[in-house]
């Protein structure tokens, strides 16, 4: 199944994916088939989106001190100055100390890029080992964006299905299905190389021999793997993810990509790194010094400052994120129940189900095939997806990200939870914050003053130098709970009832 307009050797139909992912995006804003606004959007006021995709929280409060600190040095953080030839010595230390920790070789380690993000990342990559028109394969459930990003880099994008029994995760057997059914009938040419997402966009982690079995395949048709590992250190309790590139005979030919925004809460901030063979690094880092010349130093020393926080706020995102999962699949059965009820029998397919349960990242993946088939109010049948998506916004102001964008065609949907009430954890570390940052400022203005010094200044300006926070939980995590309970009990629950009972005799006689 082709998710790119660039498929020279293939025949039959090709899946427009970048089209698909326009419908979901006209979805989620609220306009209907025809591009003609007919409800809310996912932005708009009293909407609760559960298709956001930002951190937890804020990052830790040292993150924000570091920022000041770096604004106010005009020695290694010039504002005026472009320092993309000078090596930021602690952070790219910690970057190579950080993949060496994950299994990574040291020689692999320590070939690093620094980029705005993971995207440019992606770019870097295609520039450095792709041609125009090469095939490179990923799975369902992967991040929407690569269908754009293919397409402007001009390589084509295919989408390998999966399987809830595995998690909708990549398995040697459904490459080799692929390759018979594509490569070995001369559909499609041979690929290039394999994107692989561990953790998962739905949270579904790789373990070593599901691994061992995608390298040994890789190996033995020559493919290059990019792994996205943006996820990493979202694991929830009791898990761990294992990088492609620390198995062996793997380091040669894998790209390992991590960045800021998921784990540590720095999206806005733009900054993603990557490790792999010198070869493949050496045109990644052309690619980023001729496209970018220079990414900002306040972005890296913030981002030093995310990584040297204090584990237990990773541990506290990852327990609340594994808490909001449990608490959706126990809603969902509340919803199912409630439909159950009312029709006065069981369908024989649920209206929601857990498509599999995460293990990491910030959301979960929903079955919603009970609906497929039944009408809507308008008269229009549900199909995939982006009905689904448009059902619940306009009847009941709930957003759900349609997963026809990330290589799903029927009803399954993503509900991001990772960041449902952020807004409302901005409270809690705001005094900590703010005592950090002006411990930095005043650090700054005089560098060898004691800590009882700057305590008493602190003082003096009305701020507790005692001021700090928790780093595990936050009081404004409850709060997004709320919101959670809110969009299924209290929104999605009356509107699919109201479905169910307009096509009672349709469910009926399924």
């Amino acid at each position: 199944m082709s998710t790119s307009n660039y498929a020279p050797n293939a025949s039959g139909p090709v899946w427009d994916a970048i089209g698909n992912f326009r419908r979901g995006r006209d979805a989620i804003s609220g306009l209907d088939s025809n591009g003609e606004q007919a409800s809310a959007g996912w932005f708009d006021h009293q909407v609760i989106s559960l298709a956001h995709g930002e951190g937890i929280r804020r990052p830790h409060p040292s993150v924000v001190a570091a920022g000041v600190s770096a604004l106010l040095d005009s020695e290694d953080h010039s504002l005026d100055n472009y320092l993309y030839l000078r090596r930021a010595d602690e952070f790219e230390d910690t970057l190579v100390e950080r993949f060496k920790s994950q299994g990574i070789p040291e020689d692999i380690a320590s070939n690093l890029c620094v980029d705005s993000g993971v995207t440019r990342l992606f770019f870097g990559f295609f520039h450095a080992v792709a041609e125009p028109g090469d095939v490179f394969l990923t799975a369902q459930s992967y991040y929407q964006g690569i269908n754009m990003w293919c397409d402007l880099a001009k390589i084509q994008l295919e989408s390998v299905e999966t399987s809830a029994d595995q998690d909708h995760k990549l398995t040697r057997a459904s490459l080799e299905r692929w390759y018979e059914r594509y490569v070995d009938t001369g559909r499609v040419r041979k690929p290039r190389g394999i994107i692989l997402f561990n953790p998962s966009y739905t949270g579904a982690l790789y373990d070593a021999d599901e691994l061992a079995a995608l390298g040994k395949f890789a190996v033995e048709q020559d493919l290059v793997v990019l792994e996205d590992a943006i996820f990493s250190r979202t694991e929830f309790p009791g898990n761990r993810s294992i990088r492609l590139a620390s198995l062996p005979g793997m380091a040669d030919r894998v790209v390992t990509v991590d960045g800021g925004s998921k784990a540590y809460g720095l999206a806005n901030l733009r900054i993603g790194w990557a490790c792999g063979p010198s070869d493949i690094m050496v045109r990644i880092n052309y690619h980023t010094m001729v496209s970018s010349m220079a990414i900002p130093s306040l972005a890296k020393a913030m981002a030093l400052a995310a990584l040297k926080a204090p584990v237990e706020y990773l541990e506290g995102n990852a327990r609340e994120c594994m808490a909001r999962a449990a608490l959706i699949a126990e809603l969902v059965d509340w919803v199912n129940a409630e439909v159950a009820s009312a029709l006065g029998f069981v369908p024989h397919t649920p209206f929601l189900r857990v498509a599999h349960q995460p293990k990491a990242g910030h959301s979960i993946l929903l079955d919603g095939n009970g609906m497929r088939g039944l009408r809507l109010p308008d008269g229009e049948v549900i199909e995939d997806s982006t009905d689904v998506t448009r059902h619940f916004l306009k009847e009941e102001k709930v957003c759900f990200s349609p997963a026809i964008s990330n290589g799903f065609t029927d009803c399954t949907l993503r509900v991001s939870y990772g960041c449902l009430g952020s807004e409302l954890t901005y409270a809690h570390p705001q005094r900590a914050e703010t005592k950090e940052a002006a411990r930095a400022v005043l650090r700054h203005a005089d560098p060898f003053a004691s800590e009882t010094d700057l305590d008493k200044r602190l003082q003096e300006a009305g701020i507790d130098p005692g001021w700090s926070c928790p780093d595990g939980a936050n009081d404004g995590f409850e709060a997004g709970r709320a919101v959670i309970r809110e969009a299924f009990l209290h929104r999605v629950t009356p509107a699919a009832v109201r479905l169910a009972m307009a096509n009672k005799d349709a469910i009926e006689a399924v």
